[in-house]
């Protein structure tokens, strides 16, 4: 019988086959039951390979977790776009869990989405309708006979008022499968010449195509549904569509046959060889065995493999080897033991199969003359046996203790449980002195001594247990002790060493065994990313990471280093086998140990550079000291340099460079310069802060005023007023009337204007 129990039992529904119009959404639902010993993180998804039905499907994979006999249901729902072409569209279903069952697993489940059309037999537009004749549905399909011809007719009505020809196509069938025929050109009367690859319809004409299929004689069993389109020449980007549903009932035809390899056999097992050959149209799954034809089962039927899969027309061999058992059976004289035994075949898809199977025959031949004389010594060995047994019970000495078992009470320790060791002792009446001594790291440390000879020591009784041997003489007890504590707890490689001293022998028995305990496994960080690889100043980092072996973190520390300087602690989370409130909405509760964390801000000190970001997760209670994880890189923008204000008595210096002064005149100067660490200098007024306001005399030596501004990061700026300062008039002088004099007022006038022209050069 063949045995298909496995750790997870899969139930889909519908098992196989999903149908829908477009525009209508459906549901599979899929059972799930743990039948494994342990709990299991458990993957179900869409087989990326089927790339249409994912993007049908929103949520094409899910997880859930089950406990051993527990159970739950999931739902993938396909949504059916409208302009979804009518269909089969295969997907494979995959169920996995690569973590707790890896060998059971993955399994699969093909299935397939039918996109139908809604029942009619005619599409209608306003220029064309055609019909297919004879009409098929999904309930009422056309039966389809393997190697055989079948034809189907496409009646087609031309609305429309221009002359139009109509080409017929099948989307879904091999092209070897169909023949299209269109009848002869309606225009050739007319004189026109035209070619024969469509229908030509006049206006309110109809015409006939002839789509003629060819099974092949291996078709397999099942529903086609094929699409046919119609193509018009007018207005190619119109699709008009039918579907043609197909049904070819399943052919069984399975042929069975029996080779005997090696049916006469002495003491080695029957060989035969089983033929299956499937000349179907379906695939067989088959189970394979062997039972015996006589009431007794005397032997054993292995069949190699115990189950086959026949694709159509395939052939399969199988190795039947059956194996006499009970021995004593095979008989002494003549022919030998015929064993009859049947074939039996099981179908897993609950499919007939054939009623007359082959059956065979296994002669066991009869014993050799020669084997008499070994019944002859094994007759005379029992004798000498049986003596030598009366003399071990009643003659025999007392003999010494013996050290029968000294184990530890597992195979396995993890720091923080305690070593437990056991023993048996035989003859324990004989035992004089038992210590025990241990070694961590090659250390030695204080033997445990107990001294048996007053009787079970006081400090062994609840561990320890003394009882009567199988054969109870003189001496013959065992000692038993369990789970004696040795208050080893600690990670190290350990020695214990058990020691027995017996009356009346000069050298103890001694016997060692090496015990290691692991440290706690330290937390790790699996992996880190951050959603920003650029922030700008006063702006949070934001960070996501997962952490394996959470019980034993502690704390959680944020380390950035600035190139070329020295790491900087950005912030620290403790966490005591806990998540810190602070991170209750960022982090999901532990999955298999596995912490996972998502959008956690983190605040970057004020100076702007390239940073290295890493986690340093911190262990709980251990002595080492976990890896950082891997840097990422971020880097902090600087504050841009910007001249926000730089005026001359309310003038800027963007808008009026140059600037005309009397000596004397008081003038004000304002400035504000933004920047991280910037340093600004006035010329000629020398280092000034970044922002500030001077008021002063301009005089004959002040020609310009040049504001520089320097930031750390080498961003530098300059801003510029140019200044002419112009002396005073002298007082006129008085006038002779005797001798009029033409004052020069072009003169003044020149120089005012070579002065501003001088002002502008220098902006210039």
């Amino acid at each position: 019988m063949l045995n298909l129990i496995t750790p997870l039992k899969v139930i889909l529904n519908p098992p196989t086959r999903l149908e829908g119009f477009p525009g209508e959404s459906v549901t599979l639902h899929i059972s799930l039951i743990n039948q494994g010993e342990q709990g299991a993180a458990i993957d179900v998804f869409i087989d990326p390979i089927a790339q249409t039905l994912l993007s049908w499907c929103p949520s094409a994979r899910k997880r859930v977790a089950l406990d051993s006999q527990q159970a739950c249901e999931v739902s993938l729902v396909f949504e059916i776009p409208l302009d979804a072409l009518p269909g089969s569209y295969p997907y494979t279903v995959v169920v996995d869990a690569p973590e707790h069952y890896p060998e059971e697993t993955p399994i699969h489940y093909p299935g397939s989405l039918e996109v139908l059309v809604k029942e009619h037999a005619v599409i209608r537009s306003q220029n064309l309708t055609f019909s297919i004749s004879p009409a098929t549905s999904p309930v009422q399909p056309l039966l389809v006979q393997p190697n055989q011809h079948q034809r189907l007719s496409v009646i087609v009505n031309n609305h429309s008022s221009r002359v139009d020809r109509f080409r017929l196509h099948c989307l879904d069938l091999d092209k070897t499968w169909f023949t299209i025929q269109y009848p002869s050109n309606e225009l050739s009367e007319l004189g026109v010449v035209s070619s024969t690859d469509g229908l030509e319809l006049n206006p309110g004409g109809q015409g006939e195509i002839i789509i003629e299929l060819h099974y092949p004689i291996d078709m397999p069993a099942g529903h086609y549904s094929p699409t046919l389109q119609l193509i018009s020449d007018n207005a190619p980007e119109q699709v008009f569509l039918d579907l043609v549903y197909l049904e070819v009932k399943p052919k069984l035809h399975l042929s069975v046959e029996l080779e005997t390899i090696l049916g006469k056999v002495s003491h080695s097992p029957g060989q035969y060889r089983l033929i299956l050959t499937n000349h179907g149209n379906s695939i067989r799954e088959l189970a394979v065995s062997a039972t015996s034809r006589d009431e007794t089962q005397l032997c054993d039927y292995v069949c190699s493999p115990s189950s086959v899969n026949l694709l159509i027309g395939e052939t399969a061999t199988i190795s039947l080897t059956v194996y006499p058992k009970q021995k004593w059976r095979r008989p002494f004289f003549g022919y030998g033991l015929e064993l009859p035994f049947q074939v039996n075949l099981q179908d897993l898809q609950a499919l007939p199969t054939p009623e007359n199977l082959p059956m065979g025959l296994l002669v066991w031949k009869a014993r050799p003359w020669w084997q008499f004389l070994l019944w002859l010594l094994a007759g005379v060995g029992a004798l000498s046996g049986l003596g030598f047994l009366i003399w071990f019970v009643f003659f025999k000495p007392v003999a010494p203790p013996i050290l029968t078992e000294f184990k530890p009470d597992s195979t396995s320790y993890n720091e923080g449980g305690r070593v437990r060791l056991s023993w048996t002792i035989s003859n324990s009446d004989r035992l004089d002195q038992l210590v025990v001594s241990s070694t961590k790291d090659q250390t030695a440390n204080s033997p445990q001594v107990y001294d048996f000879r007053q009787g079970l020591p006081t400090e062994l009784n609840r561990y320890c247990q003394i009882r009567d041997g199988e054969t109870p003489a003189v001496g013959d007890r065992n000692l038993t002790c369990t789970n004696v504590d040795t208050g080893a707890r600690l990670a190290g490689e350990y020695t214990f060493q058990l020691q027995i001293k017996a009356k009346s022998v000069q050298k103890p028995i001694e016997q060692k065994l090496n015990v290691v305990i692991q440290p706690k496994p330290l937390p790790q960080v699996m992996s880190i990313a951050a959603r920003q690889s650029q922030l700008e100043k006063g702006k949070p980092l934001t960070l996501s990471w997962n952490i394996k072996n959470f019980s034993q973190l502690g704390q959680l520390q944020v380390i950035g280093q600035l190139k070329d300087g020295k790491p900087t602690l950005f912030k620290t989370y403790d966490f005591q086998k806990q998540i810190p409130p602070e991170l209750t909405k960022q982090c999901q509760p532990p999955v298999n140990e596995t912490l996972s964390c998502s959008n956690v801000d983190i605040g970057l000190p004020a100076k702007p550079g390239d940073y290295a970001i890493s986690l340093q997760p911190v262990s709980n209670g251990s002595q080492k000291q976990s890896l950082p994880s891997k840097a990422i890189q971020v880097q902090l923008k600087a504050t841009p340099l910007r001249v926000m204000n730089f005026t001359l008595n309310n003038q800027s210096s963007e808008t009026n460079p140059s600037i005309f002064l009397k000596v004397g005149q008081f003038v004000t100067l304002n400035w504000q310069v933004h920047g991280d660490g910037v340093k600004v200098k006035l010329e000629p007024l020398g280092d000034v802060p970044a922002s500030g306001s001077r008021t002063f005399k301009a005089t004959t030596n002040l020609s310009q005023i040049i504001l520089t501004a320097e930031t750390e990061q080498g961003q530098s700026v300059k801003r510029a007023f140019l200044l002419q300062v112009d002396m005073p008039k002298p007082l006129p002088k008085p006038i002779n009337t005797s001798s009029p004099t033409v004052i020069p007022f072009h003169f003044n006038t020149n120089r005012q204007q070579g002065s501003r022209e001088q002002g502008i050069g220098g902006k210039s």
